[in-house]
């Protein structure tokens, strides 16, 4: 308790080194324990399901056209289930568009299909009524279970809603149960309604229509890899007598998929926020040094009183921790904004989850704030407590500490300026990526560009769905402030399936040439309003009505891989049915490339068909894009009441623009940069700081050595240039460590890189060029002040 008291009245008697060493320590930890929350809700803490470490996905394999994890078919799911050694069970997961329209305004649900078993494979029970049965789900009874959100949203959390009589897409489903508030899963965002797969006995046959996503749970004793090679081999020999292409499975931890691609962002955000805290560590060994160096007399008295060399390194450590406690309050302080922040980079397929200060993060705050008290006092208070006890007294306070002092502070600060090198380098790297995404060329014009989905569940006669597009369409155009209007399949940038076989003349219908492309059904506009450009040919126009032969137009890649030094147009090729009956499509036209899947995805063959003539087509063209003369926002009603006096129960849903979606694409790369840049620019400055206050030590230590220096004939250029030297041989040291820790570092963060290949040396010459500079000048200022020393008052104190 003595010790206590008497370091918070050191501290005390020294505000200002108190407040520096407590705000660079509450940057440090603050920014450690909001990145930690985030790691601990992705990473970390349980998943709400029963033994969760045992639940794994099953994908497809398809590397060959692009898809190394691709949806499964409800065939394979079938045949897995029913034939695996391996898993206790497998359930299966299916996308549904689902349009509610009772007790309130129709809206779009987040929705899923679910086999029955899904709710037993998870290991989760529902907090009101019950899931529904696999007799349920054989027979397609109408049945449906509600989440937490939208029970209290559309329900109120009345207990009464069981039983109550909902409508999804039109048809009558009976809610049996209420998840819990906790309880999520797969895919992209939360769902709020699960309804019976309820597969046909066609459906269970079909080896080609890939949209099921599998979840198994591991039997006891089965190892992850046991797993992989067992269901490897039980696909290749389940497909192989319906595909022209047996395919393997892919089996990852459920996590895994959970997390995406947030798990390396998130290491690499931890790894930055832990970089910046050792520096801030190493910092504030040097400032204790000198200010410790300050109290040499007053510690060599209290050893000439008896204190032996446990009692001072306990008196110093003390006050080191007293000081990392103050730096973790105010740590926590500034940890929950960040928190707030962080919260947007928790994976779509994890959106329930929230940043907490749960006891795990309070309790890793806690560590990390003992773990940098000690690591900035222990050094310091065993090399003081050993000088004092030697040399206190006989040198009464003044001159030099040893050369093993001054070799320790120079390690720490090569340290800390390798440390920021890296930084400052992944921060380059990733800045010059953002800037990549940025500018790429979309393939249409963003600007003004309205988006939005009128769902065509209602239209599922062909005619009637064309008829009510093209009036939709029509009603749209003559809405003041809308320029053109058109309709496609899949709203570009947002959907990166949805892919078709295609095969050219002459091709067996399981000929392994076949090959894969992005489907997508449009209307006659639609290439007109989003601002796309021709490579050749011409676009859809009115010629183009249902006939025998249908026109197609594709784009960049499709033209490239298919038709390599040559024109595409007049060739013709069958698309989605392959067999007698299957239209054989002409190509009119090749589009420039439009990044429909994505900013960042991968460029993929594309098909586009005018909506007349897809009747062969599951594809509706129910995604509409509107260019506008004014702000897209502000034709939205007009929009709604023009598509509602056609059909008052039409519903418009994912009201958006181009540059909304684009920006919701970047703000994953956009944050990454912006904190790691963040952290770069905090690191750099803490690193000036740490040389600056090692060379103002040092003069400050040597201004006796330095005065007779001068009064034997040194200058005050020497004198300037000796003390910069050090500087800048300790810079030169920390850059070319940082450098080669730099390129190690890129590339464990190849994935946030999103296939783009940064140019490495224009950004290791910027980032030596600025650390030189700053380095310079953190140099300059001490050296400065050594070489204005008076050598008279210099060694009249001596």
């Amino acid at each position: 308790m003595n010790d206590l008291k008497f370091a918070l009245r050191q501290l005390l008697k020294n505000p200002a080194f108190t407040a520096v060493a407590v705000l660079t320590l509450a940057l440090g930890i603050g920014a450690n324990t909001a990145i930690f929350s985030a790691v601990d809700a992705v990473l970390i803490r349980p998943l709400p399901y029963f033994d969760a470490g045992r639940l794994v996905m099953i994908w497809d394999e398809m590397s060959h056209i692009g898809f190394p994890k691709h949806s499964s078919t409800p065939a394979e799911w079938h045949e897995w289930r029913r034939l695996n050694t391996v898993f206790t069970d497998i359930a299966a997961t299916q996308p549904v568009t689902a349009i509610l329209s009772s007790d309130g305004e129709p809206e779009e649900v987040p929705a899923r299909k679910i086999s029955a078993n899904l709710w037993t494979v998870l290991g989760v029970q529902p907090l009101l009524g019950r899931v529904f049965t696999e007799d349920e789900d054989a027979h397609g009874v109408g049945v449906a279970v509600i989440s937490h959100g939208l029970w209290q949203r559309r329900f109120g959390a009345s207990p009464d809603v069981l039983g109550r009589r909902i409508r999804v897409n039109d048809s009558p489903y009976d809610v049996i149960g209420v998840m819990p508030r906790e309880f999520y899963f797969m895919p992209a965002r939360d769902i709020d309604l699960w309804m019976p797969t309820s597969f046909s006995a066609a459906m269970l046959g079909h080896f080609s229509w890939h949209d099921v996503h599998c979840v198994a749970r591991l039997k006891p004793g089965v190892t992850l890899q046991q797993a992989r090679e067992s269901m490897a081999a039980l696909s290749l020999r389940v497909s192989a007598p319906h595909v022209d292409r047996p395919r393997a499975a892919v089996v990852t931890p459920l996590r895994e998929e959970l997390a995406g691609k947030t798990q390396t962002s998130l290491i690499v955000r931890l790894s930055a926020s832990g970089a910046v805290l050792l520096i801030a560590c190493v910092n504030l060994a040097n400032l204790l040094m000198s200010r410790w160096a300050a109290r040499r007399g007053e510690v060599a008295v209290r050893a000439a009183l008896g204190a032996g060399r446990g009692r001072l390194i306990s008196q110093f450590l003390v006050e080191s921790l007293v000081l990392a406690g103050f730096g973790a309050i105010a740590g926590l302080v500034l940890a929950i904004p960040v928190m707030r922040f962080l919260e947007t980079l928790v994976p779509e397929t994890m959106v329930a989850v929230r940043l907490t200060l749960d006891w795990g993060v309070l309790a890793f705050s806690a560590v990390i704030a003992i773990g940098a008290g000690l690591a900035f006092g222990l050094v310091p208070a065993l090399g003081w407590s050993r000088l004092a006890l030697q040399e206190g007294l006989r040198d009464g306070g003044r001159g030099s500490t040893g050369a093993r002092s001054h070799r320790f502070q120079h390690s720490l600060v090569v340290i800390e300026t390798a440390l920021a090198v890296v930084l400052l380098t992944s921060g380059g790297l990733l800045l010059q990526t953002f800037q990549h995404l940025r500018q790429l060329d979309l393939g249409i014009r963003r600007d003004k560009l309205l988006t939005f989905v009128t769902p065509l569940f209602r239209y599922r006669d062909f005619d009637q769905r064309v008829a009510f597009v093209n009036a939709e369409l029509e009603k749209i155009r003559a809405i003041p402030g809308a320029v053109s209007a058109g309709a496609i399949s899949r709203i570009p940038l947002t959907e990166i399936a949805q892919t078709t076989r295609y095969a050219f003349p002459g091709q067996p219908e399981n000929d392994t040439r076949a090959h894969d492309a992005l489907s997508r059904v449009v209307t006659r506009d639609y290439f007109s309003t989003v601002g796309a450009r021709l490579r050749e040919g011409r676009f859809f126009d009115m010629s183009d009505r249902l006939s025998e032969s249908p026109a197609a137009i594709v784009n960049e890649s499709f033209a490239d891989r298919n038709f390599p030094g040559r024109s595409p147009l007049g060739s013709g090729f069958k698309f989605g049915d392959l067999g007698e009956k299957g239209y054989s499509y002409t190509i009119v036209g090749v589009v420039k490339e439009i990044r429909d899947r994505g900013v960042a995805e991968e460029l993929k063959p594309a098909v586009y068909r005018v909506h007349e003539q897809a009747d062969q087509s599951g594809g509706q063209p129910s995604g509409i894009v509107v260019r506008t003369a004014v702000g897209p926002a502000s034709i939205v009603p007009a929009v709604r009441q023009a598509i509602w006096s056609i059909d008052k129960n039409q519903p418009v849903t994912r009201v958006r623009t181009v540059e909304d979606i684009v920006a919701r694409q970047l703000s994953a790369p956009s944050q990454n940069t912006a904190l790691l840049s963040a952290f770069a620019l905090l690191a750099l400055l803490l690193a000036s700081l740490g040389l600056y206050g090692v060379l103002s030590y040092a003069v400050t230590q040597r201004t006796n050595e330095i005065g007779l220096r001068m009064a034997l004939g040194a200058t005050s250029n020497d004198i300037l240039l000796s003390f910069g030297r050090r500087g800048l041989k300790l810079t030169l040291a920390g850059l070319a460590i940082g450098l080669v820790l730099a390129v190690i570092a890129a590339r464990l963060m190849t994935t946030l890189f999103y296939g783009f290949r940064p140019d490495y040396i224009p950004t290791v010459a910027a980032v030596s060029l600025l650390l030189l500079a700053v380095a310079a000048l953190a140099c300059f200022i001490p050296a400065r002040r050594a070489a204005l020393v008076d050598p008279m008052v210099a060694l009249r104190t001596e």
